[in-house]
C-alpha cells in the first residue's frame, strides 16, 4: 500500500489539478470542480486529519471529492431539468499558445465531447463510472462508497460504459489540421460567407447551443450541413457584428473564442468525424454564466 509523506498543502500542490479533473468529469463545471476541491481541503484542514495514517491518500481524497460531487448533483438536479435549452459542460480554455505542460487539467480524457457524453449518465453512474476508470477501483470498494450491491455497481458501469459509447482515441484529425480548419471557420464568420467551411463539415453536422435563457439562441439541436450553415450565417452576420473571433485551446483542442470589447461572450468547440477531418459536432456556449470564469489576454 502506498504510504503518504505528504502534509495538506504539498498534497494540494502536487494533485490539484488531478482532483479538479475529476470534479469536473462529475460535474462539467470548471468553477464548480475547483470549489468542490478547495472546500475539500479545507475540511481536511478542520478535521485536522494526519495523512500519514491513511494508506492511499489521493485515492481517500478523491473519494471525498466525488462523494461531494454527487451531493452537488443532486442539490441542483431541479436546476438541470428546468434549464432552458441544452445544458452543455463550462468550456476550459487557454490561449493557442499554450504550454502542455501547462494544462489546466492534466487528462487528456477531457476533450469537450467526452465532458458532453457524461451528461449522459446520472449521478450514480457518474460516480461508478469515474471511479473505476480514474481511479481503477475495484467494483466492491466501489460498492462500499456508494452504499449499493457490488452486482448493482457492476451494472451501473456496464450502463455508463454503453452510454459512453465513445473513443477519446478514433480522433483521428491531427492537431495542426485540426488549427487550420478553425482558422477557416474564424474567416468565413467574420466575413459573413459560411459556404466557405461547406467542405469541412459533414452531411449531418449537428450544431449544439447553450443560452441558458440569457441569450437568443437555438434551444434544440440543428442538424444536417444546410441549417446549421444557415444558423451560423445568422450568427455571422449578427451576433458577430462589433466582435471578434479568437482561435484558442478548449479542453485540450483548438476551439474558437469570441469576444466583444474583450469579454468573451461565446466559446465554439468541435467535434471531429474518424478519418474524414471533417466537423460532425459543433457546441457554442453563449451563457454568461458558464463564459465568467475564462480569462484570456488578446
Amino acid at each position: 500500500m502506498e504510504k503518504n509523506n505528504l502534509d495538506i498543502n504539498e498534497l494540494y500542490v502536487t494533485y490539484k489539478s488531478y482532483f479538479i479533473a475529476i470534479a469536473y468529469k462529475m460535474l462539467g463545471s470548471i468553477s464548480d470542480a475547483e470549489d468542490i476541491v478547495q472546500d475539500t481541503f479545507l475540511k481536511l484542514q478542520m478535521r485536522e486529519i494526519h495523512l500519514t495514517a491513511v494508506n492511499n491518500v489521493k485515492s481517500y481524497v478523491s473519494r471525498m471529492v466525488v462523494n461531494r460531487c454527487i451531493n452537488e448533483l443532486q442539490s441542483s438536479r431541479k436546476k438541470r431539468e428546468t434549464y432552458v435549452g441544452t445544458w452543455l459542460p463550462e468550456p476550459i480554455v487557454q490561449d493557442i499558445k499554450w504550454d502542455p505542460t501547462e494544462k489546466i487539467i492534466q487528462d487528456d480524457q477531457l476533450y469537450y465531447t467526452f465532458a458532453v457524453l457524461m451528461e449522459k449518465l446520472s449521478a450514480t453512474e457518474r460516480a461508478v463510472y469515474v471511479l473505476k476508470e480514474a481511479l481503477d477501483l475495484k467494483h466492491s470498494e466501489i460498492a462500499d462508497l456508494l452504499h449499493i450491491t457490488e452486482m448493482n455497481c457492476r451494472k451501473v458501469f456496464s450502463r455508463a460504459k454503453k452510454k459512453m459509447n465513445v473513443s477519446i482515441d478514433e480522433n483521428s484529425t491531427s492537431y495542426e489540421i485540426q488549427q487550420e480548419q478553425i482558422h477557416k471557420f474564424i474567416s468565413a464568420l467574420s466575413r459573413g460567407d459560411v459556404q466557405e467551411i461547406s467542405a469541412i463539415l459533414t452531411s449531418d453536422v449537428t450544431l449544439i447551443a447553450d443560452g441558458g435563457g440569457n441569450v437568443a439562441t437555438a434551444i434544440n439541436q440543428i442538424i444536417s450541413k444546410k441549417r446549421v450553415l444557415s444558423l451560423l450565417s445568422a450568427i455571422a452576420t449578427k451576433f458577430f457584428t462589433g466582435k471578434k473571433a479568437k482561435a484558442v485551446i478548449v479542453n485540450n483542442e483548438p476551439g474558437v473564442l469570441v469576444l466583444k470589447d474583450e469579454e468573451v461572450v461565446g466559446v465554439f468547440s468541435f467535434a471531429w468525424k474518424k478519418n474524414t477531418n471533417q466537423i460532425e459536432q459543433i457546441y457554442y456556449v453563449v451563457n454568461p454564466d458558464k463564459l465568467g470564469h475564462i480569462s484570456i489576454q488578446c
